[in-house]
């Protein structure tokens, strides 16, 4: 008995049914709703198949033709007919078949709106909840998913759920239709049932071999269309580079041949399904006939009957293709919703990241490193396959930063410089050891009074394509007054603003392309700025920037110098040699600590990254 329930889930999808509403959040009052309106959908569909008969009967031989066939109907009918007092005349009969016809297509209108609305709930619901957890993951994470897939799953893959729960509804809508023409047609004749159940089965057992085929081809082209939009956004986002090499031949032709292996996978879908209709339709019409030959040369069934019984066989069949296709349906969406689900997951498993019960409070004393280590992970994909393998970056950190000081952090490419300032916003989580903020494991406090307590400067300005005011104002959290944002912007050298046309309300372009370099980096510093934080990090501030650039942001990070904690990485020797301490970096460890001239003195490493121009010489 197990193992035919099992291939009854099996070939009905139950199973995929129960994973998509276990991911899926579908509440009880919308899956009532919908069944009510299918339900009732079905129960007039059924009363008006069933006042065919009487009129079958009354074309056939008259009202005394109803009244001699006797049976089911006709006792429904007398007695409904004898409660309002009419006779079984054409026009009442007709009447009575009207009136469910008006009633089911008034319910399938509110049907089809209402599941309009619970369609698109469900997508939002899914999609808000991964994009949560994508904003919410590590930022390993987004380094194996590349933005356009990311983009793809939220705003594409997203949009097949609420279909898919839609067609699930629908697909019991089905099932009760067919249960119902089943027991019409029993009542008719069990024999002539029995024959279109049969054919019914075979329909049934050709779409099942359609089934395997659309289920793994549906994944490997939905894989396929995540694969297409990364590529495109992530070339769209080097269009110069494009540009300069001119390259748009070739990028073309990339995304022409996965187009194309998109376009033949869907040419194949439909060429499977034109197939299955091929097979179907003429079983199907064959049954029918089938049918007719035994109800009329061997049961020798009335005409009325036959009318009835044709009738009912024909939205029979319909329903079985219906039904089928549904089936079809839903095993195309799993497919966009295991991309979801795999996108999801990955992103749940990496957010690692948890908020701890303290809230952060202002540095008294400092920031200490105790035998910090930090390790990659080895990386795989959906499918296991291994990405990219682990590795361990820093090693056994100690240092002491004191609050108020000016920390810089030196040391060549690939030092694991980047890595240990992303641990002060807790950006990463170290692997071993800990980094305390007045004595407390960073751990302990809570991540968003955290993070929104130390200013992050990067090398490459994160700017949107919004207005100035939009872009130093982001995640505040207040409204600043007009003098906030001019000493914000002063502070920060971007005083430039204001004597453009539309000043604060000026557009900055994506990723604020409309500006220089050196402009860019000061309108982020302004943001930083305004928060008023007391720990700034700032991460190659300088180092794409031009003289003049470079000149302001060193004469921003001597005003901070003695009132902010500042941590400073930092290749141009001019950007750092005034800072408090230096701590020197190499494969993962500080191999020295001390002032500028401390350092030079000692003729160690961070002397021969000074001679050997790693760090610009100036005079000082």
């Amino acid at each position: 008995m197990k193992k035919y329930i099992e291939k009854i889930m099996e070939a009905t999808k139950i199973r995929a049914v129960i994973r998509l509403f276990s991911f899926v959040e579908v509440r009880r009052s919308e899956i009532a709703g919908l069944v009510t309106f299918v339900v009732i959908s079905t129960l007039l569909e059924g009363v008006g198949l069933t006042l065919l008969l009487p009129i079958l009967q009354y074309a056939e031989g008259g009202s005394s033709a109803i009244q001699n066939s006797g049976g089911f109907y006709w006792e429904i009918l007398a007695n409904a007919l004898a409660v309002v007092g009419l006779q079984p005349t054409l026009v009442v009969l007709l009447i009575l078949a009207f009136v469910p016809i008006v009633l089911r297509n008034v319910t399938f209108y509110l049907k089809t709106w209402y599941g309009a609305v619970v369609s698109s709930r469900i997508m939002l619901r899914l999609r808000m909840k991964v994009v949560d957890v994508v904003y919410s993951a590590d930022p390993e994470f987004y380094t194996r998913h590349p933005v356009g897939q990311l983009v793809g799953v939220v705003m594409g893959q997203t949009g097949t759920a609420g279909g898919a729960v839609l067609s699930v509804i629908n697909l019991f809508g089905t099932v009760l239709l067919l249960l119902m023409y089943v027991a019409i047609l029993l009542i008719l004749s069990v024999p002539l049932t029995l024959v279109a159940l049969f054919f019914a089965l075979i329909v049934t057992a050709v779409n099942r071999r359609v089934l395997a085929w659309i289920s793994k081809n549906a994944l490997k082209n939905a894989r396929l269309g995540q694969k297409l939009m990364g590529k495109i956004t992530e070339r769209m986002g080097q269009m110069q580079l494009i540009k300069l090499r001119f390259t748009k031949d070739q990028e073309s032709e990339n995304i022409r041949e996965v187009s194309e292996t998109m376009r033949g996978l869907g040419i194949k879908a439909s060429r499977v399904g034109a197939s299955v209709e091929v097979i179907v339709d003429p079983v199907q019409m064959l049954s029918v006939f089938a049918t007719l030959y035994i109800g009329i040369a061997v049961l020798g069934s009335t005409l009325a009957q036959l009318g009835l019984l044709l009738f009912i066989l024909l939205r029979l069949n319909a329903k079985v293709k219906e039904f089928n296709g549904a089936i079809r349906g839903i095993t195309a969406a799993a497919s966009g919703i295991t991309l979801t689900r795999e996108m999801f997951d990955a992103a749940i498993e990496s957010n690692t990241i948890t908020s701890g019960p303290q809230n952060f409070e202002p540095l008294k004393r400092g920031i200490s490193f105790k035998n910090v280590s930090f390790d990659y992970p080895d990386v795989y994909n959906a499918q296991g396959e291994l990405v990219s393998r682990g590795k361990p970056v820093l090693k056994g950190v100690d240092a002491e930063i004191p609050v108020g000081s000016f920390t810089a952090v030196v040391g060549r490419s690939g030092a694991g410089k980047s890595t240990l300032v992303e641990l002060f916003p807790r950006m990463r989580d170290v692997t071993g050891g800990t980094l305390q903020y007045d004595g407390v494991d960073i751990k302990d406090f809570d991540v968003k009074s955290l993070r929104r307590s130390i200013g992050y400067v990067t090398q490459t300005p994160m700017l949107f394509n919004d207005t100035v005011y939009d872009n130093i104002t982001y995640g505040l959290g207040y409204e600043p007054t007009e003098q906030q944002i001019r000493s914000a912007m002063e502070a920060a050298h971007a005083t430039f603003v204001y004597d453009l046309p539309h000043g604060l309300e000026t557009q900055l372009g994506d990723r604020g392309v409309r500006f220089s370099g050196g402009e860019r980096q000061r309108i982020s510093l302004a943001r930083v700025l305004l928060e008023d934080n007391e720990v700034l990090v700032f991460d190659e501030p300088t180092s794409a920037l031009d003289s003049e650039s470079e000149g302001y942001i060193q004469q921003t990070l001597a005003e901070l110098h003695g009132k902010k904690t500042l941590i400073v990485i930092a290749h141009r020797l001019s950007t750092i040699v005034a800072a408090d301490q230096l701590l020197v970096m190499d494969d993962g460890q500080i191999v020295e600590s001390g002032s500028h001239q401390a350092l030079m003195t000692k003729g160690g490493a961070y002397a021969k990254l000074f001679e050997s121009q790693m760090i610009e010489m100036v005079d000082v």
